[in-house]
Formats: structure tokens, C-alpha cells, sequence
């Protein structure tokens, strides 16, 4: 296996000895604003140990350090980023940033061993919902985004900073997510039926069709387990098998399950609730609900688990706040 995936496993393998499956409890709170905006996407890179948080309201990303829970540093990316994705391969960190009034959208790239944006990549998406989901192989170092208003996901190298090709979805996709170790490329169909469409990440052809019930939104792979993860807003998470594509369950949430992550530590799965402000956590092995976990957050958002210290990560889209969660 290519290097990056063995960086992601070795982080994985190193320590999942040393992590049980334990109860969660709120470590701390970080104030990432002053209060002005919400906190929007959240990502991590274990290999740095750092955490990123987009702040639409003063157009930056802030960098958390993953040791201190301290603010690292603030990166001013010139326009509202509300989505963000990071490559552990690479130490880049990409974020989505649409213009309704331009019908326009642009993935910022940003170095982070300088801090710095490094690109801004012009993407031609509609003006009524834009970019939807981002997501990022380590593997193949590929970029991908889904565009709602043209029914396409967008590939762009990673290496170049260029869109290589648009695979069209025919259907109003939602999330997007990637399995590194499989090279599968899921991409959410958020119309009427739902749907998760399976395509192979070398040839980007359709495999197959994993037909959901309408709602459905968020998505997440565990490549330990080639289980797929998506949030429904009628409050479940449905599980789905990369091996074969088909549905093995659906798991019961809180209100309006909004962002979704896995700790492959433990392969506990963590579904932020948006209209509840709690954490379902779900085991993964099991697919049994392990607690509702409420939090000091309005709006629970996105998730981000840190393979590094094992810590998740919760964005507040209702205040500038970013919520980290520990196992007791």
C-alpha cells in the first residue's frame, strides 16, 4: 500500500492498543471567535496534530493545536470558507467557499507548514446550493467535491492544484467521502429517493446503487472496517457495507444528524445532532448506540476525531465555538 495509507494505518496501529471503548465526556471548550458567526466545518490532520475550524464570519481558518487545545494560528483565506478537508500526506488543508450572488465557488488550498493560502481553485457551480460536500485520498492525492446544482462531483489533483475531470451524479448530491484503502468514491444522493452512489476512484465509473430513503445527507468511511456512514435528517444513521453495497442497518440518532466521523482507534462512530445539541456515539463493531452525549453547543455541526490523541472535534454552526470530546 502507498505511503500515505501506511501513514494513516501506522497512526491507527501505533495506537490502538492503548485505547479502549470507554464513555465520552466534554474535555473543553474552544472560543475560536469573538462571537460574531458560527463555527463551521472542522478537520484534523493526526500526522501534525493540528485541527482546523472554519470561521465564515471573519473569513478564516483556525488552526487548534491538538496538544494544548490552544489556537495555533489564524489564517485569513480572503473569503467565507464553510467546508474543510485536510490531506495527511501532503499537510494541505482544502475549504469550499461559494458566492450565491456570482453563482461561482472556490476551494482554497492552504500549506500547513507556512499557514498560508497556496491556491484558490475557481469551480463554476450554480447559485442556489453550490459545493455540498469535500473530501481528500491521501493515497492518490485527489480532491473531490460535490456539486449540487450541476449533479457532478469534481476531481481536482491535488499535485497541481487543477480540476482533472466532472463525473456527472444525475441526482442532487449531498455529502462526499472517501475509502483510501479500497479507492471507492461515495458520493450521497440527497433527492427523492435517496441514495449512495459507488464509484471506482481510478476510473470514476458508476459501480453501484445503494438506495435510501429521502433525507439523507452526511457522509463517512471507516476503511478498518469497509463500513459506510450516513446521517438521515429524519434522526438515524444508516450503515452500509463497502464490500458488498447493501445496507446492514439504521441507527437511531438525535434530532437532525448533521456531521458524522470515526475514530478508527476504536471504531467508535460519532453523529453530531443539530437540533438536540448531543453526540450519538455509536460502536462500530456492534452498531449499538454506547450514549447520548450532550454538549455546550446550540447547533451541534461537523465532526472531526483525532487519530493522534483519540480527542473529537464539534463545530457549533450557532456560535464561534468548537467543542472536544474525550474518552473517560
Amino acid at each position: 500500500m502507498k505511503k500515505a495509507l501506511l501513514t494513516l494505518s501506522s497512526v491507527v496501529l501505533f495506537t490502538f492498543s492503548t485505547f479502549q471503548v470507554r464513555a465520552d465526556s466534554v474535555l473543553t471548550t474552544i472560543e475560536i471567535g469573538n462571537g460574531s458567526g458560527g463555527a463551521s466545518g472542522v478537520a484534523a490532520n493526526p500526522a501534525t496534530n493540528k485541527i482546523y475550524a472554519a470561521l465564515p464570519s471573519t473569513n478564516e481558518v483556525v488552526v487548534i493545536d491538538g496538544r494544548t487545545q490552544g489556537i495555533a494560528a489564524r489564517i485569513n483565506v480572503g473569503r467565507s470558507v464553510r467546508r474543510l478537508a485536510a490531506n495527511v500526506k501532503t499537510n494541505r488543508v482544502y475549504g469550499v467557499s461559494c458566492d450565491f450572488n456570482t453563482a461561482s465557488c472556490t476551494i482554497v488550498v492552504i500549506d500547513g507548514r507556512t499557514n498560508s493560502v497556496i491556491a484558490d481553485i475557481p469551480i463554476a457551480s450554480g447559485s442556489s446550493i453550490g459545493l455540498q460536500g469535500l473530501a481528500v485520498n491521501p493515497v492518490t492525492d485527489l480532491v473531490y467535491a460535490s456539486d449540487a446544482d450541476n449533479g457532478q462531483y469534481i476531481v481536482i489533483d491535488g499535485k497541481t492544484n487543477t480540476v482533472v475531470t466532472l463525473v456527472p451524479v444525475f441526482t442532487q448530491p449531498a455529502g462526499i467521502a472517501v475509502n483510501p484503502k479500497t479507492n471507492r468514491v461515495y458520493v450521497v444522493g440527497g433527492g427523492f429517493p435517496g441514495e449512495i452512489l459507488v464509484f471506482d476512484g481510478a476510473t470514476n465509473a458508476l459501480l453501484a446503487n445503494i438506495p435510501e430513503d429521502f433525507g439523507v445527507e452526511e457522509i463517512t468511511t471507516n476503511f478498518r472496517l469497509n463500513h459506510i456512514y450516513v446521517t438521515q435528517d429524519s434522526g438515524s444513521l444508516v450503515v452500509a457495507d463497502g464490500g458488498t453495497n447493501q445496507n446492514i442497518t439504521q441507527i437511531p440518532t438525535g434530532q437532525f444528524p448533521h456531521g458524522v466521523d470515526v475514530n478508527l482507534l476504536n471504531n467508535k462512530v460519532y453523529v453530531a445532532n443539530e437540533n438536540s445539541g448531543d453526540v450519538t456515539i455509536i460502536d462500530g463493531n456492534t452498531n449499538q448506540v454506547l450514549q447520548t452525549l450532550p454538549i455546550p453547543a446550540v447547533s451541534p455541526g461537523t465532526v472531526a476525531v483525532n487519530l493522534a490523541t483519540g480527542l473529537t472535534y464539534v463545530s457549533d454552526v450557532s456560535s464561534d465555538k468548537v467543542v472536544v470530546l474525550q474518552p473517560n
